[in-house]
Parts: structure tokens; C-alpha cells; sequence
């Protein structure tokens, strides 16, 4: 086995380790549900006034909203698009003795793993679940900007349960999908997303390191965790050649020689995006994870899904969200401009990041943009929809090209 091949191997044997331990989880699950001792695995199975009361009373983050006794709950049927989650309202009516009945919510916006056996062993292996309940748990309530309320999380075994605000309830609030990402933002809704960004990542702006281990463990990191280099590399190095046979009109050869130049330099690629001064980042942060609500000084952006939390340059943020959520032609002629207000919104909040520094770093984390969706699409579209992943990718591509990635590569 060469040098190189060395670190292709390990993470290929520390995913498949982890996928068998998951499967195994997931297996257990099911016995333990035979014994009364699981997690809800169904919609059916939550929605019980009992389940609900143990879940409120037990698995309340500390700083959450207190709430009564639920007295009934019901399925109204009203499901919500996710990617790799069941989520649905429940319907719930509680003993009001002692509460105000217009401050209790009517409905309860609920999260369970999606029923679909390869999503649930890869999320485990990969742990992108454990995050968001994680954060749910010890961040959200920290946060200085707008997110859903938090009224219980529980994580047994392979399986978790969040129990969150429904924004949907609230006058004014609009969400939206990812078919709305796939149509293309504007430059205008850009502008409210990066306000909301530069106050998330100013308020956690180089914590330091033990402050930010108590609120997102370092174990948690994707890519800095034991094992993380490893596990990465390996799958983006699995995703290349599938993703190209797949989309080899918008994925094409030389887009197939960068990302394989790119793993061959992973270390050196993962130092440059976890190089000090690092902030708290959603991670995930395309149009479709973002919700617009009304507050006293007008229109503003909120954030949901914080699955792909941690600690990284706040640009990942800035990036993601306009390779993903704007056209190709329309980011190109704006995407100077809107990478300085950014920096002029994290120097309102007394946060300086020089415009050299924030443009390389735009550049090179454009390339984790683009692995998301080979990754998607390579292995399987294990958490996404094809058609919203082939736009996604055409925008990513574009990005690499338009910003010379291929080039700044091969002088890292």
C-alpha cells in the first residue's frame, strides 16, 4: 500500500465501522421497542399524551420554555419536507390551570429519524442527528438571532426525538423549501440572510477553546473529531466517480481532476479551513434553512436545522448560501459586493476580517460546497431529492470555475 493510500484505507474502514455500529443500533432499537424501553419510532407513537408529558417533563433543555401537562394530542395530518427527518405537527391541547392560554402553543412542530433503513444508518454513522440534538439541548437558546423554540430533545440509542416551536403559527413567519432554493433567490433576501449571519457569528466570535467545548464538543466536529480527516476524505473520495457517472454533463473531467487533486490534499485543505479565528457556524445554511418573519424594525431572516453546526470561518456561512440559493448569473455580478456587507456587518458588531482574508477564504471553502452535493448525489442521494442536488451541483461547479479554486488548490 503506497503513502497515499494509507489514509483512503483508514477512512474507508472507519465508515464502514461506523455504518455496522449504527446498523447495529438501529437493530437494537427495535428490541428495546419491543420492551417498552425506545424512543418514538412513528408519528402514531408520539402523538400520545403520556409520550408527550414524559418527553416535555424529562427531556426539557434547561433553559426552555416550561410547559403544562398535555392533556390530548392528535395527528392533523399536515407533514413537512425534510431531507433526511420525518417532521409533522401534533396537535395538542393542555391543562391551562395556572397559564395563560394565549402564551401555550396548539400545536407542537415534531422531528423523528425518516423511516427509510440507508438515510438512518448513514446519519448515524455520520452524526449529523447527535448535532442538531446537541445544539438544540445547549446552544439554541444562546443564540442572539431568531430560531424555533425548543420544548424537549431526546437522543436513545439510533434515535432522537426534538419537540420545537411550529413557526408556522406565528402571523408574518414565511418558510422556506428547497424548491424555492432550486428556484433561485434574489440578491435583496441575500442581504437580510447575511445580517442574520454576522450576528450569529460575532456573538461567538473566537470563544475560547473550553468555552466552545462546553457548548458544541470538539467531538462533534466533522471534520476535526477522531476519525473526522479520515472519514471525510473517504467519502468524498467514494462520491467522485459515481457523482461524475451520474451528472457527467454538469459534474464534468476536469471538475472529476480537482476533487481527486483536492482529497490527495486534505490535510493541508482542512488546516486552511479550521486556521484560527474560528466562530460558531450553522453549516447548513441554504434558502431553504432560513425563514423570514416580521420584527419591530421590518422583515428579517431566522434560522432552522441546525444539523450541520460547528465551529469553522463564519465565511463558510456567507458562501454556502449564495453558491446554493442564487443563480449562477445573478451571484456573479453581485458577489463582491455582497461579501463586503458581510464584513460590514461583522464590523458594526466590532468584529474586523480583512477583505483579502475573507475573499480566500469564500474561495476556498467553495469547494466544501461542491463536495455536499457530489457526496449527495455519488452516494446515492442518501439525504436529498436528485433533482434539488443537479442544481446545487450546476451552481457549485460554477462557483469553482468563476472563483479559480482549481488554481488556488494547486498553490496551497
Amino acid at each position: 500500500m503506497s503513502p497515499k493510500q494509507g489514509p483512503h484505507w483508514r477512512g474507508r474502514i472507519g465508515l464502514f465501522a461506523r455504518v455496522a455500529a449504527a446498523t447495529a443500533r438501529i437493530l437494537l432499537d427495535r428490541v428495546d421497542e419491543a420492551r417498552g424501553r425506545a424512543l418514538p419510532r412513528t408519528a402514531e407513537q408520539l402523538a400520545r399524551a403520556d409520550t408527550l408529558n414524559e418527553l416535555l417533563q424529562e427531556h426539557a433543555p434547561d433553559s426552555g420554555v416550561a410547559l403544562p401537562s398535555v392533556r390530548s394530542a392528535r395527528l392533523p395530518g399536515i407533514d413537512f419536507e425534510s431531507s433526511n427527518c420525518t417532521n409533522f405537527l401534533v396537535e395538542v391541547e393542555f391543562d391551562k390551570d395556572g397559564f395563560d392560554p394565549k402564551a401555550l402553543p396548539s400545536t407542537l412542530y415534531a422531528k423523528l429519524p425518516c423511516a427509510e433503513f440507508g438515510t438512518r444508518a448513514f446519519a448515524n454513522a455520520v452524526g449529523f442527528w447527535e448535532v442538531e440534538a446537541s445544539f438544540c439541548e445547549r446552544v439554541a437558546s444562546r443564540l442572539p438571532i431568531r430560531v424555533p423554540r425548543v420544548y424537549a430533545v431526546a437522543r436513545r440509542g439510533a434515535r432522537f426525538v426534538l419537540l420545537l416551536e411550529n413557526l408556522n403559527a406565528t402571523p408574518g413567519t414565511r418558510l422556506f423549501i428547497n424548491r424555492d432554493m432550486a428556484a433561485g433567490t434574489t440578491p435583496e433576501r441575500a442581504r437580510m440572510c447575511i445580517r442574520t449571519f454576522a450576528e450569529l457569528h460575532a456573538a461567538f466570535w473566537e470563544l475560547p477553546t473550553e468555552q466552545r467545548e462546553a457548548l458544541q464538543p470538539a467531538r462533534l466536529h466533522t471534520y476535526l473529531a477522531p476519525g473526522g480527516r479520515a472519514l471525510t476524505r473517504s467519502l468524498n473520495s467514494l462520491a467522485i466517480e459515481p457523482a461524475h457517472a451520474k451528472a457527467p454533463e454538469i459534474f464534468r473531467k476536469q471538475h472529476v481532476d480537482i476533487c481527486k487533486r483536492a482529497v490527495e490534499k486534505w490535510d493541508a485543505l482542512v488546516d486552511h479551513w479550521f486556521s484560527e479565528p474560528l466562530t460558531l457556524i450553522h453549516g447548513d445554511s441554504h434558502l431553504a434553512n432560513c425563514f423570514e418573519y416580521e420584527s419591530h424594525d421590518g422583515p428579517r431572516m431566522g434560522m432552522l436545522d441546525f444539523q450541520g453546526t460547528h465551529w469553522g470561518h463564519g465565511v463558510r456561512d456567507l458562501q454556502y448560501f449564495l453558491i446554493n440559493s442564487l443563480e449562477p448569473d445573478v451571484l456573479a455580478e453581485c458577489e463582491g459586493e455582497l461579501i463586503d456587507a458581510y464584513l460590514a456587518e461583522l464590523s458594526l458588531r466590532g468584529i474586523s476580517l480583512d477583505a483579502k482574508t475573507a475573499h480566500e477564504q469564500y474561495c476556498a471553502l467553495s469547494f466544501q460546497t461542491l463536495m455536499v452535493a457530489v457526496t449527495s448525489l455519488g452516494l446515492g442521494s442518501l439525504t436529498e431529492r436528485d433533482t434539488t442536488v443537479r442544481t446545487v451541483l450546476r451552481r457549485s461547479v460554477a462557483a469553482i470555475d468563476r472563483l479559480g479554486f482549481g488554481d488556488w488548490l494547486t498553490q496551497l
